[in-house]
């Protein structure tokens, strides 16, 4: 199955810069299923490569408040999990705590791990 990632809503795990990379990890992600269904995923991460970073990714955890991803200078509203961007890619994202990050890079993966299942969002 593929989703798409809405930032808005979803729940940072970490934020972690390794060499020339930086990974976002999600402990609950906001998402739509092929078939229109909102709900969450588990086990996502964003790999940006060739990477900078600014603000303090210690302080990037809990709630997304708000999310910009802009691919090769598009806006991409609702990435698709999993999938790969390649070229210039920017990622500006806003916690609810406050805490904002402001990502580059040349390429992104949208990986989802293999036993993350997918929860419907009962809300109404």
């Amino acid at each position: 199955m593929s989703f798409a990632l809405a930032f808005h809503d979803s729940e940072l795990r970490d934020v972690v810069a390794d060499g020339s990379s930086v990974r976002l990890r999600f402990s609950a992600a906001s998402v739509v299923a092929d078939n229109g269904e909102r709900g969450w995923l588990p086990g996502v991460v964003l790999t940006l490569s060739d990477a900078t970073l600014q603000g303090n990714a210690a302080l990037a955890f809990g709630k997304l408040a708000e999310g910009q991803l802009r691919h090769d200078g598009r806006a991409i509203a609702h990435p698709a999990l999993p999938g790969m961007l390649k070229g210039d890619v920017a990622l500006a994202l806003r916690c609810a705590n406050g805490t904002t990050l402001a990502l580059g890079g040349r390429a992104l993966a949208l990986a989802v791990a293999g036993d993350a299942r997918f929860a419907a969002d009962l809300s109404c």
